[in-house]
C-alpha cells in the first residue's frame, strides 16, 4: 500500500523547513546526528510504502524528522522521547500545523522509543519505531551506539550488544523483519566474536599473579 493521501504543497515546504532545521539542531549531537535521523526517515518512507496499513505521509516524514529532537538536549537525553514529545508540538505549533497532525506526530516522538515506556499504537508511530530500530541492527548501528557513552570498555560493549541482540524481535511489522533480517545476522555475527574476544581477554588476566610464577603455589614458582 502506498501513502493514503497526497501531501499538500505547504506540508512539503514545511517538511523542507524541517528538514534545515533538523539538519542544523543535531549539529552537534554524536551517535544521533541528522545522517541517523534522515537514515530514520528515509526508513519510515520505505515501509509505509510497503506495510498493510493506511499512513499519514506528513505524520510519517514530521515524526520520522523530529523522532530525536530531545536528543540533542544531553541532560535529559534518556527521557528524549517525552521531551522530543513537548519540543515537537511547540516547534509544529510555531508553523502553523494543523493541531490534528501536530498532536499524532508528538505522539511519533514520544512513543518511537523503549524508553518512553509508551509502546506505538498507531500505524505511524509503529512505522517510525520500527525504521529507528533498524538504524540500531548491523554492524554500523552497533557501532553508532557505542558513540558517547562512558564507562569500561568491556561494560559498554556487554551493556549495549545486550541491547541490540533484543531489538530485532521488537519490530512490528513483517516488512520491516525483511529489511533487518540481515542486519540482525550481521549484528549477531560480529557480537558472538566480540563476546569471545572479552572471554579471553578476562581469562588472560585472571589470577595472573599465580600464572606468572609470583606467587608460592604457582604454576611458575621457583
Amino acid at each position: 500500500m502506498v501513502f493514503a493521501r497526497h501531501l499538500t504543497k505547504k506540508e512539503i515546504e514545511i517538511l523542507l523547513r524541517m528538514q534545515d532545521f533538523v539538519k542544523e539542531a543535531h549539529a552537534d549531537s554524536d551517535s544521533h546526528d541528522y545522517s541517523h535521523v534522515f537514515t530514520v526517515c528515509l526508513y519510515s518512507i520505505g515501509i509505509a510504502k510497503n506495510v498493510p496499513d493506511k499512513c499519514d505521509p506528513f505524520i510519517v516524514i514530521a515524526g520520522a524528522l523530529l523522532h530525536d529532537i530531545g536528543k540533542t538536549n544531553r541532560v535529559f537525553s534518556h527521557i528524549h522521547g517525552l521531551l522530543g514529545g513537548g519540543l515537537a508540538e511547540e516547534y509544529l505549533e510555531g508553523l502553523s500545523v494543523m493541531p490534528s497532525l501536530i498532536d499524532a506526530v508528538s505522539q511519533v516522538v514520544v512513543r518511537h522509543t523503549p524508553t518512553s515506556m509508551i509502546p506505538p499504537r498507531t500505524a505511524e508511530e509503529k512505522v517510525v519505531y520500527d525504521a529507528d530500530t533498524l538504524d540500531r541492527l548491523g554492524l554500523m548501528g552497533l557501532l553508532r551506539g557505542f558513540v558517547g557513552k562512558e564507562g569500561s570498555m568491556e561494560g559498554i560493549l556487554t551493556k549495549y550488544m545486550e541491547k541490540r541482540k533484543a531489538d530485532y524481535a521488537k519490530l512490528n511489522y513483517d516488512y520491516s523483519r525483511e529489511i533487518g533480517d540481515s542486519l540482525h545476522s550481521e549484528l549477531l555475527d560480529f557480537v558472538f566474536m566480540v563476546e569471545d574476544r572479552l572471554k579471553a581477554r578476562l581469562a588472560s588476566i585472571e589470577h595472573i599473579f599465580e600464572k606468572e610464577g609470583l606467587v608460592a603455589g604457582g604454576s611458575k614458582a621457583r
